[in-house]
């Protein structure tokens, strides 16, 4: 065991190597897990699957799923930040399985999010032994394993792990040498493509670390890097933001309803948690909010280790300890969420927070412990006592892990093999959140009832016509009109989304057809009254808007790689 800590003191790499070990062996219990009977696990599968779906049967830009919705089609990736689902899709590819995949990435967030920490707290403290520490306490805290094996929340878990880049590059920026300011790009471009409620909550706390620093911060070069790295991040995320905006403002979809999302303040005030709920579970079944005794141990020293700490780094600490506090706070039900905005609210519950806690405490509790052992005059019994920390942590992790339910990833493989087989799936096996807000109301005592008993094929809405040969296959549709009627209007087996190509042909000319969303969410025509007959197509081709959105992207993550390749040779030739 000396020889280990020895070589994290001495070897640059050797604490990555410890970090990713401990990071796979937590990852392992993944192998008996079925992510469908997580909470957000089919979801976050079938999505995976989706995208699959689009790119074997749909044309570019794949944001629209044929077959989903009782084949209605679907968007499971338009709304949801694309990284954790092209990611896991590509490993899927490898490995010819979707859910081990998604398996992998997971593990690869477990693994990253100890390192990314490790590389932040190193960037501030230029100590090893703090920033393992720190390292091993942010990937193994008993909110980021609840995140995996209770909820499988992964846009949230893997924002989790980019959270640390984002800071590093912002106290580079503002109190380091400004070298790595790029980092915060990196990090911010992570998470918005992860997370959306991860995003505004990080925005947020670098606004308030940006207010505590704001002396340093009112510098000419410090004001146009932190522009740079906002330009960059808006235009590497277009192809995310860009189509988000533009279906927002096409229709009404039920995501951007608090009412329907749960995140009106009422709502998420029903969410807080009483204190007890840290140190005990209270509830059988769940999401467990405890924090762990490690945790309450190693802030609970920092009673006898305060003095101890060294005065460059104090200022560090009490933000960290402030904001971690205040996290913690506002997930109880002392925090007056009713009267917060509802830019606030969106967090839908308040127990997110958590994860922001563990992110400042972390270094703080890194610092009790190893600024106490310091005290110790014996250098080899404070190498014992760091690393009895350590496995009291680990030993921590592993009496959580017993906790959750492992069994075999049968169940994953026959449900991705049954739905890649049989994709016409209807709207109760997804999450609802994207459809049209329309497409709710009840019929006959059933929500989403136009849906369920809708039949796949066109209807005639307002006025007359004779529609024949009616030939459907995913997001293809054609069919033939006669005898048609002035002001006919007709509604095609679609869920309305942005990007349908609608045109209408017969001897004499062909023309693209204006779509709406019709009174029942789904896609609507007008038939021009000068053509009585002629054949109709239809067709997902995407909009203009979002084809140019991916080219905006692109570019811009060249002009990223050009200039971090002209700065960091500008660094060097000043040094």
């Amino acid at each position: 065991m000396k020889k280990i800590l020895q070589k994290i003191e001495q070897n640059k790499y050797f604490p990555y190597i410890i970090l990713s070990i401990i990071g796979i062996l937590v990852s392992m219990p993944l192998i008996y897990t079925n992510i469908i009977n997580l909470d957000d696990g089919q979801i976050h599968l079938f999505r995976i699957i989706s995208l699959n779906l689009s790119i074997e049967n749909s044309s570019f830009p794949y944001l629209i799923t044929p077959f989903f919705c009782r084949n209605f089609g679907y968007t499971m990736v338009a709304f949801y930040p694309p990284l954790v689902t092209y990611i896991p899709y590509i490993l899927g590819i490898f490995t010819n399985t979707f859910h081990i995949g998604i398996k992998l990435f997971t593990s690869l967030s477990i693994i990253l999010s100890g390192i990314f920490m490790y590389n932040f707290i190193n960037e501030v403290t230029k100590n090893k032994w703090i920033s393992f520490l720190a390292g091993i306490i942010y990937m193994l805290a008993p909110y980021h394993l609840e995140m995996i094996f209770t909820r499988f929340a992964i846009g949230e878990f893997t924002a989790y792990a980019f959270i640390p880049i984002v800071f590093q590059g912002l106290y580079n920026l503002i109190n380091g040498n400004k070298k790595k300011h790029y980092y915060i790009a990196i990090g911010a471009i992570g998470i918005l493509l992860s997370h959306t409620i991860t995003t505004i909550y990080t925005a947020l706390f670098c606004a308030i670390y940006v207010i505590c620093n704001f002396k340093k911060f009112l510098k000419k070069d410090i004001i146009i890097k932190c522009i740079i790295n906002v330009i960059f991040i808006l235009l590497i995320s277009a192809f995310f933001i860009i189509p988000l905006i533009e279906f927002e403002t096409q229709a009404h979809y039920l995501i951007f309803y608090p009412e329907g999302m749960r995140t009106t303040p009422d709502m998420v005030q029903e969410t807080t948690l009483k204190a007890i709920q840290f140190i005990k579970d209270i509830e059988e079944d769940g999401v467990s909010f405890i924090l762990g005794i490690p945790t309450f141990v190693m802030l609970f020293i920092g009673i006898f280790s305060w003095k101890y700490i060294d005065k460059n780094y104090k200022k560090f600490y009490i933000f960290n300890f402030i904001l971690g506090i205040i996290c913690l706070l506002m997930c109880l039900k002392i925090f007056p969420w009713k009267n917060m905005p509802l830019v606030l609210t969106e967090i839908q519950f308040v127990w997110r927070l958590i994860g922001f806690a563990m992110f400042f405490l972390a270094p703080v509790m890194a610092m009790n412990v190893y600024y106490l052992i310091k005290n110790i005059k014996i250098k080899d019994i404070q190498k014992v006592v760091y690393l009895w920390i350590i496995l009291a942590i680990m030993a921590s992790t592993i009496l959580k892990l017993n906790k959750y339910e492992l069994t075999t990833d049968k169940v994953d493989a026959g449900t991705e093999e049954y739905v890649r087989n049989n994709p016409v799936i209807t709207h109760f096996q997804v999450n609802r959140d994207y459809l049209p807000y329309k497409t709710k109301r009840t019929i006959d005592g059933e929500q989403f009832g136009y849906i369920s008993q809708r039949e796949d094929k066109v209807y005639i809405l307002q006025g007359n016509t004779e529609i024949e040969n009616e030939t459907k296959q995913g997001l293809n549709l054609t069919f033939y009109i006669n005898n048609t009627k002035p002001n006919t209007i007709l509604e095609l087996p679609y869920i309305f989304f942005p990007g349908y190509t609608v045109t209408i042909t017969n001897e004499e000319k062909t023309v693209e057809l204006k779509t709406r969303e019709s009174d029942n969410g789904f896609v609507q025509i007008s038939l021009p009254e000068e053509i009585k007959d002629g054949q109709i197509s239809l067709t997902y081709t995407g909009t203009k808007l979002e084809k140019a959105s991916y080219i905006i992207s692109a570019i811009s993550v060249l002009a990223f790689i050009i200039y971090l390749i002209y700065y960091r040779k500008k660094v060097n030739n000043k040094n």
